[in-house]
C-alpha cells in the first residue's frame, strides 16, 4: 500500500484538493510551509522545501509515498524525487513544468512585477485571489468551484504569497529531468497559459519512464477535472503494482 500525498500550488493550501482527494483512496493533502496550520519558513528554498517533504513522507506515507504535485507542488515533487529519490516511488506532476520560465533574469523580474503589483498598489488576498482564479480556470468551470478555490487562496498570508512567488522564479531542473528514477505521469491542460500544454507534453519526453494525459482546461486541474485526474491516477497505481 502506497499512500499519494498532494503538494498544492502557490496561492491556495491542501483545501485545493478538497474535490480530488476524496476520490483517491489513502491520500492526503498537505499544506506547505505557510499555509494552513503549517509553520511559514521565510525565506524558502526548493532543496529545504525537498527535505521538508522527505520527512512528511515519513510521518504521513511510512517513507514511502506517490508525490503529485500541482504547478508549484509539482516543482516541489520533482525536487524531491531528484534528491529523496527512495522515497518517491511515482510521480504525479499535474499542470507543471521543469523550470521557471527563460533563462533570462529580467524574464522573472517582469513576472514578479506583475504579479505583486496589485498588492503594492493596495489590493488585498481576498481580491487578488478572485482575480487569480477566474484568470488559471477555462471559463465554463463552475462558479461555485472557482469561489471555493478563491476563498482558499485569500487564506494564504501576503507575506508566504511574496515569498512563495520569489522562490518560484528560482527554480530549473530542465537539465536533470533524465535522472528521475521513478515512473512518472504527466498531466496538462489543453487550455493552461501557466503551464503551457507543449510545454508538458515535452517534459514528458525527456522523463525515463512517463505517461502523459492531457485534458481540455485550463490551470486549475484538481478543481476542473478531478474526476478524470482521478481515474488516471487509479490506473496509475496499478502501474506500479500497488492498490490503494
Amino acid at each position: 500500500m502506497t499512500r499519494i500525498l498532494f503538494l498544492h500550488g502557490i496561492g491556495a493550501g491542501a483545501g485545493s484538493y478538497d474535490l480530488l482527494a476524496p476520490l483517491v483512496p489513502d491520500s492526503k493533502a498537505l499544506d506547505l510551509p505557510g499555509f494552513g496550520d503549517e509553520p511559514p519558513a521565510i525565506p524558502l528554498s526548493f532543496p529545504e522545501l525537498a527535505d521538508w517533504c522527505a520527512a512528511k513522507i515519513d510521518a504521513e506515507a511510512g517513507g514511502e509515498a506517490i508525490l503529485f504535485g500541482h504547478s508549484f507542488g509539482g516543482m516541489l515533487a520533482l525536487e524531491t524525487a531528484l534528491t529523496h529519490p527512495a522515497k518517491v516511488r511515482g510521480l504525479v506532476l499535474c499542470g507543471a513544468t521543469p523550470a521557471f520560465g527563460g533563462r533570462d533574469p529580467s524574464f522573472a523580474e517582469q513576472f514578479l512585477a506583475a504579479r505583486l503589483g496589485p498588492l503594492d498598489r493596495g489590493a488585498t488576498m481576498t481580491e487578488m485571489a478572485e482575480g487569480s482564479a477566474r484568470m488559471m480556470a477555462a471559463p465554463e468551470t463552475p462558479p461555485e468551484r472557482l469561489a471555493a478555490f478563491a476563498a482558499e487562496m485569500a487564506l494564504t498570508r501576503e507575506d508566504v504569497y511574496r515569498d512563495i512567488l520569489r522562490c518560484l522564479t528560482t527554480f530549473d531542473r530542465r537539465d536533470d529531468l533524465g535522472r528521475v528514477a521513478c515512473p512518472a505521469l504527466v498531466l496538462g491542460g489543453t487550455r493552461d497559459t501557466a503551464a503551457p500544454a507543449r510545454t508538458v507534453a515535452k517534459m514528458a519526453e525527456r522523463l525515463p519512464d512517463a505517461e502523459h494525459r492531457e485534458y481540455d482546461c485550463g490551470h486549475l486541474l484538481p478543481i476542473e477535472v478531478p474526476e478524470a485526474i482521478a481515474a488516471d491516477l487509479a490506473q496509475f497505481r496499478t502501474h506500479l503494482g500497488v492498490q490503494a
